[in-house]
């Protein structure tokens, strides 16, 4: 396994970033909330490509594989793949999805000022699908007291709230501290097999050569880190696999 290095300044990456991704970004944001998944791999290609200093650029967004790249390679075929612990993965998306129902329900309300509120569930609870309605309702009812009276209510889903002002009315969920996972050799091969199998259709709509890289590390109790002492001999018909570790920025070569 190998360590790319990014000794770039922020500065330098935020630009580079931007001169990646924006032109590509403009076509989805007519419809983000459709595009939102894209959104995001787009995004996580263009951290991607910082490693490679300019060499390689997104040609073209895709799908089978998602994107087509150009430059000192030639034509390539990168295939992005986000490896989450699903349990956990499923429990923040039920939480996220409640919360957002929340806010558009809070927008929607004129009477109220504008606000950034962050929640705290209380910890380890959960609850069935069949309950998503009456949470909303119920985080809805918490947030409006909170709002005009800065007291907590009691209830049976949030714990603790902060609030400050903002420029619009925005509530978020915070679902605490979390212990982090190291993945695995399993994990990973379960990965690459998973893509492998679709390889034929990605050359044939995007050429031979064909890359993979894998996302972990986003901030969540569903990702994953890499430790630095990792070694793997991995074998596959990919030409490369890279791990991008999201949050700490570090892209390791596995093939």
């Amino acid at each position: 396994m190998k360590i790319i290095q990014n000794n770039k300044s922020i500065h330098e990456n935020k630009k580079l970033l931007g001169n990646l991704i924006n032109s590509h970004l403009e076509l989805l944001m007519p419809e983000k909330e459709k595009n939102q998944q894209k959104i995001l791999e787009l995004c996580h290609v263009g951290k991607f490509l910082m490693f490679f200093n300019n060499k390689i650029q997104i040609d073209k967004l895709s799908e089978k594989p998602d994107f087509i790249l150009k430059g000192e390679f030639g034509k390539i075929g990168l295939e992005h793949q986000i490896l989450v612990n699903s349990k956990s993965k499923e429990r923040e998306g039920f939480f996220e999805n409640i919360f957002s129902m929340a806010e558009k329900e809070l927008d929607s309300d004129k009477d109220l000022p504008n606000f950034l509120i962050t929640c705290y569930p209380i910890p380890y609870v959960n609850f069935k699908i069949s309950e998503k309605q009456n949470l909303i309702k119920t985080i809805v009812q918490v947030v409006k007291e909170f709002i005009s009276s800065e007291k907590l209510i009691e209830n049976p889903i949030i714990e603790k709230i902060s609030m400050t002002d903002h420029s619009q009315k925005s509530l978020n969920v915070n679902l605490g501290a979390w212990w982090v996972k190291d993945v695995t050799e399993e994990l990973i091969l379960s990965a690459v097999r998973k893509k492998e199998s679709k390889l034929t259709s990605y050359r044939k709509n995007s050429g031979e050569i064909q890359w993979l890289i894998i996302v972990i590390g986003s901030n969540g109790e569903s990702s994953y880190n890499l430790d630095n002492r990792f070694k793997m001999n991995l074998k596959t018909e990919f030409e490369k696999v890279y791990i991008l570790e999201d949050f700490n920025n570090r892209l390791f070569e596995l093939k």
